[in-house]
């Protein structure tokens, strides 16, 4: 007879083990690579500020823009997709 070891998972058990390292551990991460791409989208627009004349400057500050946006983005998905599978998980 075969049993599997997924009928013996408690969803209410799991929840209490993911919840605490999503909470101390994901979401800080998150927060932390979030800050840094703002900081990056900032730095562009005052490069493209003080340096408004010179084209290779402006460059740099449209590419750290760019960066910034899209860190930005990427850490707001990946903090939208955790938060789903862990409500998702803690309604089994």
């Amino acid at each position: 007879m075969i049993v599997y070891a997924a009928s013996s998972i408690d969803p209410v058990a799991f929840g209490k083990v993911v919840d605490p390292i999503i909470a101390n551990i994901v979401d800080p991460i998150i927060e932390l690579i979030f800050a840094v791409a703002l900081i990056a989208f900032i730095y562009g627009i005052l490069q493209m500020v003080t340096h408004g004349t010179d084209s290779d400057a402006h460059q740099r500050g449209r590419m750290s823009m760019l960066s910034g946006v899209i860190g930005m983005f990427i850490m707001m998905s990946a903090w939208g997709i955790i938060n789903i599978v862990a409500g998702t998980v803690g309604q089994f």
